[in-house]
Parts: structure tokens; C-alpha cells; sequence
């Protein structure tokens, strides 16, 4: 039976020891993954204003610790769409985690505040789509540097 050594304590890493220092850990890796994603509402609608604009983003931090995900940051913006800054486990695809905030909030919302549910004719609080993009610590010219270097 192999036995494996900790990925962080192999001699000799990289350069880049301190970010790999600074991941977070599971089982089986060590892992950065944070997202920043941009959900609209449905029809570009402003709904998202005054209480339901608090009640959501408080809404957003309490979907991330019960699912585990860490909120990094969150806010509304316009009335009309949200940004997210979440760090996930490498486990869990950006789909799910995405379909995750859209369908608790919405349903949390509906209950606790059907008006909106009126000025959404179709039902919906969130448009289909989604944005997103990745960031991380190390810079992409820093992992390129990394794997081309002798």
C-alpha cells in the first residue's frame, strides 16, 4: 500500500509554494476555484429593490453556507440583476451551483414577497442565462511561466 504524502509538504514545489500554501483543502486536492457570476431577472425587470434587495442578499449568504460554497462578495445592481464572487469545491459544477442560488432565492422571494411574482408575469424571477468568469490569485501569465519552465 502506497502512502501518500500531503500536497503540501512535497519538497521542492514551485515558485509558486505560497499559493499552493494558501489553497484550500479536501479530501483528495487543494484546490482555488472562485467564480464571479452575474444573474438578470427575468425580462430585465427591476424587482430587486428596497427590502427584497437586502432580503436577497442576505438570502445569497445563507444559500452559500448551507450548500458550502464561501460568498466572497454579493451584491444587487440596477434592481434588475445580481453579481456573485462564490468559491466552490472543484466537485461541484458552475451549472449546479448557479441553478442552486437561482432556485432557492426565487422560491424564498415568491413566498415572501408575491408582488413580485405579479410584475414577473411568467413566473420566473431569473432569466434563463447566466455569466461568468473565474479569478484567481495566480495570474495566467504566472501558471503559463510555471509549466513552461525548465
Amino acid at each position: 500500500m502506497r502512502k501518500s504524502i500531503p500536497f503540501v509538504c512535497l519538497k521542492g514545489l514551485s515558485p509558486l509554494d505560497k499559493e499552493v500554501r494558501d489553497l484550500e483543502k479536501a479530501r483528495t486536492c487543494a484546490y482555488q476555484a472562485n467564480y464571479h457570476l452575474i444573474c438578470a431577472t427575468k425580462y430585465r425587470r427591476k424587482v430587486l429593490v428596497g427590502t427584497v434587495r437586502f432580503r436577497l442578499e442576505g438570502l445569497l449568504k445563507m444559500i452559500a453556507e448551507r450548500h458550502g460554497y464561501v460568498l466572497l462578495a454579493a451584491k444587487v445592481h440596477d434592481g434588475n440583476h445580481v453579481h456573485l464572487f462564490v468559491s466552490a469545491p472543484p466537485k461541484i459544477c458552475v451549472p449546479e451551483i448557479v441553478r442552486v442560488f437561482k432556485c432557492v432565492s426565487a422560491k424564498i422571494l415568491f413566498d415572501e414577497f408575491p408582488e413580485i411574482k405579479e410584475q414577473l408575469w411568467g413566473g420566473h424571477l431569473w432569466s434563463e442565462g447566466y455569466a461568468i468568469r473565474t479569478a484567481g490569485v495566480v495570474t495566467s501569465a504566472k501558471i503559463e511561466e510555471y509549466i513552461n519552465r525548465t
